[in-house]
């Protein structure tokens, strides 16, 4: 028996066999779908298999909110914490797991505010710096326990990601007062009685501005002793000239953005800043005498740090110190440490080097 080839080789495998054609499937054209598929990035079978497609991360958002509320439902969590800023639209999640949860909305947009204005639900205004994702969480965590919304042993479902990318990416349970890592404190509220949530709240945006900006391109390190004054300034003296005294107290509120300015000008100046229970700043340049004898300080952190813990422990106040090295937050509270909110720089932004 004899084969013999009737066709280019290259282009056909037809051949004739007694007398007889056999053709078989041309495999060329199968080889150039191969290496179009390579170049283009694709694997054979990805068109024809719809379960082959991976999820676009904007698609994230809605997958998060949903296995969130399913979880809270299940431990029995007694809020689900959300950002708000996302490009998905989330207001239908809010009004239909509102009526089942409290739901606690952090953003850093005005606009997300109004947004939700009629909704059952708390919020919360992030500063508008870039911190990493605990340190938003962190944030939340103190102005929502300040609030009173939150409270030691409340479980809670948080559901957020890197703010800035615009989508959620990751969920997290989380027990109020348990995790040291977020937020640690003994009693029932790491912040005395007396203090206004929304003073303490703007007080602690301040900080993180402060931390994160710096003044004139220049790091800043400083303290702030808030609540119980008349104690605090007993265990304290003035360094400097105060630059607060003798004004009318109606013009010294820390919430007003002239006095917010004039603090920032101040802050380069030895000492502590002392704040009414009420937000009136009392004075500037004030060095603690109290003597520090809890536990020793994590290494790092250094005698200013070393003075805050001492006047929280001898004191009815919490204190909040800017690390002029690495421009970390550190808040005391009773002699220890409450938490320690990290500074992030930017994607855009370059660090500032210390001389």
């Amino acid at each position: 028996m004899k084969l013999t080839n009737t066709r280019d080789p290259i282009n056909s495998t037809d051949f004739r066999y007694e007398g007889r054609e056999i053709v078989e499937t041309d495999t060329l054209e199968k080889k150039k779908e191969q290496r179009q598929s390579i170049i283009d990035s694709k694997r054979p079978g990805d068109e024809s298999d719809p379960n082959s497609k991976k999820m676009m991360s904007a698609g994230w958002t809605d997958l998060m909110l949903k296995q969130a509320a399913s979880i809270a439902s299940k431990v029995k969590a007694d809020a689900i914490l959300v950002n708000m800023e996302t490009s998905a639209d989330i207001i239908p999640f809010l009004k239909a797991e509102g009526k089942k949860f409290k739901v606690i909305v952090v953003t850093k947009n005005e606009l997300s505010l109004e947004k939700v204005t009629d909704l059952k639900c708390n919020t919360i205004k992030l500063p508008d710096v870039y911190l990493t994702r605990d340190g938003y969480l962190k944030f939340s965590f103190l102005a929502g326990i300040s609030k009173g919304i939150l409270f030691k042993d409340d479980i809670l479902v948080c559901v957020g990601g890197q703010i800035e990318k615009g989508y959620m990416d990751t969920i997290m349970i989380l027990k109020v007062g348990d995790e040291s890592e977020i937020v640690s404190f003994a009693e029932e509220s790491p912040f005395p009685k007396n203090i206004k949530p929304d003073i303490f709240e703007s007080l602690l945006t301040l900080l993180m501005e402060m931390a994160y900006e710096g003044r004139e391109g220049r790091p800043i390190g400083t303290t702030f002793v808030l609540g119980d004054h008349e104690k605090v300034l007993q265990y304290s003296h003035q360094l400097v000239f105060n630059p607060f005294q003798g004004h009318p107290e109606d013009i010294l509120h820390i919430t007003k953005p002239e006095v917010r300015e004039t603090v920032k000008e101040f802050s380069s100046i030895d000492g502590a800043f002392i704040i009414r229970d009420d937000g009136v700043v009392l004075a500037a340049g004030r060095y603690l005498n109290a003597a520090h004898h809890g536990e020793p300080m994590p290494q790092g952190l250094g005698a200013r740090h070393s003075s805050a813990a001492a006047i929280t422990g001898v004191t009815d106040s919490v204190a909040l110190v800017i690390s002029e090295s690495t421009g970390k937050v550190t808040i005391f509270r009773g002699g220890s440490i409450v938490t320690t909110i990290e500074k992030t720089t930017s994607p855009t932004q370059k660090p500032v080097p210390i001389i």
